[in-house]
């Protein structure tokens, strides 16, 4: 047995140390409809990537919550658009969405396209994954395009400075924290003393297979489960919390004589609806319509596409969930998202549509982000995906179009496991 336990110590040490450090935000754990049927995130920007402790950090891009909603979720009604970062490395000090502060939770619908900014500062050095997101009461937080920003220290600690109503300037970095921590620190080793009376000289725990055969209301004095010392003891401590809670509300009467409730200013931002409609678009071979590779990572999508506009049109873009397929040139891809979740987009035939003309476009896209962050419904029971469409024509103008389509799988990799 020693032999073992000697073999098993550095065994496991080596095991330990071997492990790679994690770096996602479980984006990739999601199933593949709550990705591609809810929302779509496109032209966003994490910049810049390498500051200081302090220094601002910058999210834009838009979103739109797809009409494709499944109607096994709650219908998206409240949301809050959000930095998801590893913790609280950064400080948000402002939100934009569609031109308007947006200081909590939004209202939002079907069909809305809400363009975003957030600002961060640096708080903690290090290496951390930025992406935008956003929480839908009764769905959970969405994640979009993540960009890795690196925070250097700085000469400077981190301050957090806010101008109260009342005129005075505080850090919030620091803001009361000293009593908080003392404060908390009391109340822990309060219950501490409670817990450790009740469990290691009592025998409550002990002995469960006794305790657990008497009455609700009994207190076994006869084996000394609950004697008169323990209710003096135990009336001791309850005092003790009745005390600390009138202290901490006379102090905190006196501390702060004006107080206001938690503020909350929930909207809903103004969503622009375009004034001209570009391209109407159904999908070919119906009910089957797109098809995957699992194999090679390729996403084929077959369309019929009507130019309604009044000239000729180009499809430029497809985004589906987090990531963007562009039809363009090396810096037209780099101008679209984060390198990670940005690949080419194939259109053929190639070249714009003329006015008033219907042709069936085949849409070729092959990324490993495809695997990687679990876009394909390849072992659900509706293989549906869904994303947005962009089109341009030759005045500059652009719509996105939602696009539903029906998944074929057509190649596997060997899977032993499910």
């Amino acid at each position: 047995m020693r032999k073992w336990l000697v073999i098993s110590v550095p065994a496991t040490l080596i095991f330990c140390l071997s492990v790679r450090a994690a770096h996602a935000h479980g984006e990739a754990a999601d199933e593949p409809f709550l990705k591609d049927l809810t929302v779509a995130f496109y032209n966003v920007h994490v910049g810049p990537t390498v500051i200081k402790v302090g220094d601002p950090v910058t999210i834009t891009g838009s979103l739109k919550i797809l009409e494709t909603w499944p109607y096994t979720l709650d219908p998206p009604q409240t949301a809050y658009v959000t930095p998801v970062v590893p913790g609280p490395v950064f400080a948000l000090v402002d939100r934009v969405i569609n031109g308007q502060p947006a200081f909590g939770s939004i209202t939002v619908e079907r069909g809305g396209t809400y363009n975003f900014k957030m600002v961060m500062r640096g708080r903690n050095p290090g290496h951390w994954h930025v992406h935008p997101g956003i929480a839908i009461q009764g769905t959970g937080t969405l994640i979009g395009p993540g960009e890795w920003v690196t925070v250097e220290p700085s000469a400077t600690p981190f301050k957090l400075n806010v101008m109260l109503l009342n005129g005075q300037t505080v850090d919030l970095e620091h803001f009361g924290g000293s009593f908080v921590w003392w404060w908390s620190l009391a109340g822990f080793i309060l219950g501490l003393i409670w817990m450790i009376y009740w469990t290691v000289p009592k025998r409550t725990v002990t002995r469960l297979a006794v305790t657990t055969q008497l009455g609700a209301n009994d207190d076994a004095p006869d084996i000394g489960l609950i004697t008169p010392e323990d209710r003096k003891w135990m009336n001791v401590l309850a005092g003790i919390t009745i005390a600390m809670l009138v202290v901490g509300w006379v102090w905190m009467a006196a501390k702060y004589p004006v107080r206001l409730p938690q503020q909350t200013d929930r909207f809903a931002p103004a969503v622009d609806t375009p004034s001209y409609h570009l391209a109407q678009v159904t999908p070919a071979g119906s009910p089957n319509n797109a098809t995957y590779d699992e194999k090679t990572d390729k996403l084929t999508i077959n369309l019929d596409v009507k130019n309604v506009g009044g000239s000729p049109i180009t499809p430029k873009q497809y985004s589906m969930a987090m990531a963007t397929f562009v039809n363009g040139t090396e810096q037209e891809q780099a101008n679209a998202g984060p390198r990670d979740f940005v690949g080419q987009l194939h259109v053929e035939p190639a070249g714009p549509i003329p006015t008033g003309q219907t042709r069936r476009i085949i849409l070729t896209m092959a990324s490993p982000v495809f695997d990687e962050e679990r876009l394909i419904p390849l072992h659900d029971p509706q293989q549906l995906i869904a994303g947005l469409l962009a089109f341009q024509d030759g005045a500059g103008r652009a719509e996105m179009v939602t696009i539903k389509s029906v998944l074929v799988p057509t190649e596997f990799r060997p899977q032993y496991l499910p």
